[in-house]
């Protein structure tokens, strides 16, 4: 009887759950406390869940965990269901900081420039998120080796009247440019490789 209502326990239960330990890390409560409840957490969720906000919630945990190989393979079951260029562009991240071959790298800044190419083909072109959505095409085409991008990534701030916009755009476009940045970025995810 108990093993049947595990098997029906609501999906907003792990994510409540979820949200409770982070805030609690936030607040209160130690890391290693936080990693053993977030390692429990995760034992009590369906392994072969196809539920979109169960997969999310897992990959948090996972990510959290620093289990970069789980979260890429449940990121991959979330990007098959829906579409999102930004988390794609984490799977490229995800293999960097995993140091994935560099041929593995390029084809997923590939794949993530044409999940942003999909996307800027629905927007309005006067909407805002429409020069978001063309810069994640840019940017991931640069980072995917094609340096040529890097004109049309200053194109974007160019474009751009509004000081604060521009600001942003020159801000992002130093995130883009300097590997510093991006190694900074990388150095702040947690990664342990055998992760069990």
């Amino acid at each position: 009887m108990e093993d049947t209502q595990k098997q029906h326990r609501p999906t907003n239960t792990y994510i409540y759950e979820y949200n409770d330990i982070i805030y609690k890390l936030n607040t209160e409560q130690d890391q290693i406390t936080a990693h053993i409840r977030l390692k429990s957490l995760l034992k009590k969720m369906p392994s072969h869940d196809s539920n979109l906000n169960i997969l999310k919630t897992k990959r948090k945990i996972l990510v959290h965990l620093g289990c970069l190989n789980e979260a890429y393979i449940v990121t991959e079951k979330i990007l098959s269901k829906t579409d999102s260029s930004q988390l794609q562009e984490m799977q490229c991240i995800f293999l960097s900081k995993m140091k994935k071959d560099a041929h593995e790298i390029k084809a997923c800044y590939e794949r993530t420039a044409n999940s942003y190419l999909n996307e800027i083909n629905l927007i309005p072109k006067a909407a805002l998120r429409y020069q978001y959505a063309l810069w994640g095409h840019y940017a991931a085409m640069f980072h995917a080796g094609h340096i040529e991008y890097k004109d049309k990534l200053q194109e974007v701030i160019d474009y751009h009247n509004i000081e604060d916009h521009k600001k942003t755009y020159q801000q992002m476009y130093k995130n883009v440019m300097d590997p510093q940045v991006f190694q900074k970025r990388l150095d702040e995810i947690p990664y342990t490789p055998d992760c069990h």
